[in-house]
């Protein structure tokens, strides 16, 4: 039954409804938008994707790539920052890449830039520009990571349904825990200890990571995460009345089902790989 308290989720407008259910999705960008600025101007100077220097014999030189170059896509895909450039190499197959780039203040496509191979590992022979850290540029460049984060669930997501990652590829709970350990691990040496300093680099990145992606995931339209609400309430502006309640009601709770079982599936998958 509806409430009968003016102040009630239910009795809102729909647009209020709306900023209401996207509200959370808002504050995790926000939160891990200031983690990632606090570790951006800890670790200064900034890493750019222009092009400074190249070592002798550079394969990517000799096929199209220039010192001054700055890369603004691979393949297609927009990139951002430093990151958008490590997913790029780090997931193709063939190391040979369509890329455009800003040269001399012009956009300049490249096609099949190559790289060597080393026992079928790519090898980067080029070095990226620091950027000096400044308010100006560490809000720029935050705000940029920021955006690769959120936007690398869609691609994660979009290369599971594909068939290139699978369920044991997800992590829960238990697997953030295991990671965690890890980087602590990487962050202790037998003679000096504990690294602090990296340790809590370390932690604010992976951090800023999980925020940004439980809102992005939030936001997904599926059934019992906020962005099935929004589709509701979306249907409901278009319609000018609600689904009805019970209806709602079994949609979501079919959803939260489904997410139910995938969260033991990968919460056993956790367990298995931890041995």
């Amino acid at each position: 039954a509806e409430s009968a308290d003016d102040r009630a989720f239910c009795k809102k407008s729909v647009p209020k409804r709306m900023a209401i259910v996207v509200a959370g999705v808002v504050m995790n960008l926000i939160l891990g938008y200031i983690m990632i600025i606090i570790n951006t101007a800890w670790t200064s100077p900034i890493t750019s994707t222009q092009i400074s220097w190249f070592e002798d014999n550079a394969k990517s030189h000799s096929t199209g790539l220039e010192v001054g170059d700055e890369i603004v896509k691979i393949n297609g895909m927009r990139i951002f920052t430093a990151t958008d450039l490590s997913y790029q190499f780090q997931n193709d197959d063939d190391s040979i890449f369509d890329m455009t780039v800003v040269r001399n203040g012009e956009k300049v496509d490249l096609k099949n830039v190559a790289f060597s191979t080393d026992d079928k590992t790519m090898h980067i022979d080029f070095k990226v520009q620091p950027i000096e850290a400044t308010v100006g540029t560490v809000l720029s460049h935050s705000l940029k990571e920021t955006a690769t984060d959120a936007r690398l669930i869609y691609i994660s997501l979009s290369d599971l349904v594909r068939g290139k990652y699978s369920i044991r590829d997800l992590s829960g709970p238990v697997g953030i825990v295991d990671t965690i350990g890890d980087v602590i691990d990487s962050q202790t040496d037998e003679d000096t200890g504990i690294d602090w300093s990296g340790l809590v680099q370390t932690l604010l990145n992976l951090g800023a990571f999980i925020t940004i992606n439980i809102g992005v995931f939030n936001l997904l339209p599926l059934p019992a995460l906020d962005g099935g609400r929004l589709v509701f309430l979306i249907i409901e502006a278009i319609r000018r009345k609600p689904v009805p309640p019970e209806k709602e009601g079994i949609v979501h709770f079919a959803g939260l089902a489904l997410l139910m079982i995938l969260m033991v599936v990968v919460t056993v998958s956790d367990v298995i790989k931890l041995f």
